[in-house]
């Protein structure tokens, strides 16, 4: 099985909240797997670990709607109080998202 330059992981973001107990939530979207339905697709992982807890695979029939499924959340993360901890991507459009996230962030 040969894999498309379009299928191979190319980004992760990490969220983090400091809640009013102290304790951090974060959350995190990746690509870091394929799967079996879809070459487009990414998984969401939160809870108190930024690798572990409750999880979540989107899988999508064309970018558009990945795309838009991706700045959806990244905005409910954003108005719910998150910020970037840590974001990663070998492609410019997911390095456009992830600015266009730090620059409402500031505000």
């Amino acid at each position: 099985m040969t894999l498309r330059a379009d299928t191979l992981h190319t980004m992760m973001i990490t969220f983090y909240k400091q809640q009013d107990t102290g304790g951090i939530r974060y959350y995190s979207i990746h690509d870091r797997q394929g799967s079996l339905f879809s070459s487009l697709g990414f998984t969401a992982v939160w809870g108190e670990f930024p690798n572990a807890g409750r999880e979540k695979v989107y899988t999508f029939s064309d970018r558009l709607s990945m795309d838009s499924k991706l700045q959806e959340i990244f905005r409910h993360r954003i108005r719910d109080g998150y910020k970037v901890l840590y974001s990663f991507s070998r492609k410019k459009r997911y390095l456009t998202m992830f600015e266009r996230i730090r620059s409402e962030q500031a505000v």
